[in-house]
């Protein structure tokens, strides 16, 4: 087990320089930083899925996720998210199919999205 877990931490080091930042085509402020991607890859690594592909060219395209989509977003466990930096009150993160997604609930309206995985 010890060695399994060092084999996938290893490996998350090495591949820490391919994700820098995650690019934003619309210049909206960028809430996951690489190292909070990290943070999440690390913790979800076991029981990853990649995000659809539709979903996922949807969001690029309109930088909104579907509604039914927000309602599936699953918060953040409090040890990972207490490894992360600190959001705007009014921003809460979640974990969605292999992406985390920076939101706000009020209005149920992704600000933030990058992948995991």
């Amino acid at each position: 087990m010890k060695t399994t877990l060092g084999v996938v931490l290893l490996s998350l080091v090495v591949a820490a320089p391919a994700f820098a930042k995650h690019p934003h085509k619309n210049k909206q402020p960028c809430y996951l930083e690489s190292r909070d991607v990290l943070i999440v890859r690390e913790y979800y690594a076991p029981r990853a899925r990649a995000l659809p592909p539709g979903l996922a060219k949807k969001y690029e395209r309109t930088g909104q996720l579907p509604p039914g989509w927000i309602k599936k977003i699953e918060p953040l466990p409090v040890e990972v998210e207490r490894r992360m930096v600190v959001l705007p009150p009014e921003y809460r993160r979640g974990y969605i199919d292999g992406a985390v997604v920076v939101y706000s609930p009020k209005t149920r309206v992704a600000v933030d999205i990058a992948a995991v995985f």
